[in-house]
């Protein structure tokens, strides 16, 4: 008998019409930007950012959009939907490129979005882009975390095997939508028998496709389904709740009393920062992490792209070496 949490949460709070939904992801990214606008504004309001308290709301709103919203989209075509499908497969299909209800966001290609929005943004309106980049990279992790939670809630971006003595082991019903033919001949068939025979369920065909997600949303609602499917999924790390807490809420708790500790401290210090902690926290959490791309050796794509953070980290590193010095010889 599984005695494993089996994931049963539903990505959806409520319906406002059948097509049309409000869902834990969306609220995750509105939290985000609320929670990062609300410690902006403190920072401001304490002369600790360059954006003034009056713009602030419009600066949030345009970096969500073209920093983070489209920067993560493009991340994710780039970074993973390409190299999946094939770059001639994408061409064919390329409206699948703005297809975000079908999920799909990198938080490497966020990053890079916000970076090149907000140099445009400072160059724009004569202030100094680190110093703006470096409130941003305080309250970033908020977003992280809430978007780390959601991805839970989705049961997505589940964690690596691990054994069923874990206690931190779960089930992930989500892993049936990658399983392969002769896994579905093996375990999704004879639940859905099980399912009609015994329980005298109305099941979909066997071979539809739509019978994996018939069984997840069965999950949510069904406790003797919950078991039965339980019984035949793998368990698995919550690498998500890791991520939340390594990538997300860690960081910023450091970030946020270093900025309060040292007013004074050098622009482009906590941009670093947060490049250091990040790609350590996503390179250490991926190792719990069921890689959602093609593994290049032996790390996965999110390892290899935090190295580049990394770079960029000692990169930032310059100009805040240059600025400590200059202090130090007033």
């Amino acid at each position: 008998m599984n005695m494993n949490y089996v994931h049963d949460l539903n990505p959806v709070i409520f319906h406002i019409t059948e097509s049309i939904a409000v869902r834990w992801y969306g609220l995750a990214y509105l939290l985000g930007f609320v929670v990062g606008y609300y410690l902006l504004f403190c920072l401001s309001k304490r002369e600790l950012y360059p954006v003034p308290k009056e713009k602030l709301a419009d600066f949030v709103t345009l970096t969500a959009i073209f920093g983070v919203l489209i920067g993560g989209r493009l991340g994710y075509v780039l970074f993973y939907m390409i190299p999946r499908e094939g770059l001639s497969s994408f061409m064919e299909h390329p409206w699948n490129a703005v297809m975000v209800n079908e999920g799909g966001m990198a938080s490497h290609g966020g990053i890079l979005g916000v970076c090149l929005f907000v140099w445009y943004y400072a160059r724009r309106h004569r202030l100094s882009w680190l110093a703006t980049m470096d409130g941003l990279a305080i309250v970033a992790p908020v977003g992280i975390f809430f978007g780390r939670v959601a991805n839970f809630i989705n049961g997505e971006l589940y964690g690596r095997m691990t054994s069923a003595d874990n206690p931190l082991a779960m089930r992930f019903p989500e892993e049936m939508k990658l399983y392969s033919v002769e896994e579905m001949q093996e375990k999704v068939v004879p639940v859905l028998n099980t399912l009609h025979h015994e329980m005298g369920l109305q099941v979909p065909d066997k071979y539809e496709g739509g019978s994996v997600q018939w069984l997840i949303d069965q999950v949510r609602e069904n406790s003797q389904v919950r078991e039965t499917v339980g019984n035949v999924l793998h368990p698995r790390y919550p690498s998500q709740l890791f991520e939340a807490l390594a990538e997300g809420l860690f960081i910023f708790l450091i970030l946020w009393w270093i900025r309060l500790r040292f007013p004074k401290a050098p622009h482009g210090l906590f941009c670093a920062l947060f490049c250091f902690l990040y790609a350590f926290g996503r390179i250490l959490t991926e190792c719990y992490r069921e890689p959602d791309a093609a593994m290049w050796g032996v790390l996965t794509r999110g390892q290899y792209l935090s190295f580049g953070i990394i770079l960029g980290g000692f990169v930032l590193l310059v100009p805040v070496w240059r600025q400590w010095k200059a202090g130090r010889q007033k």
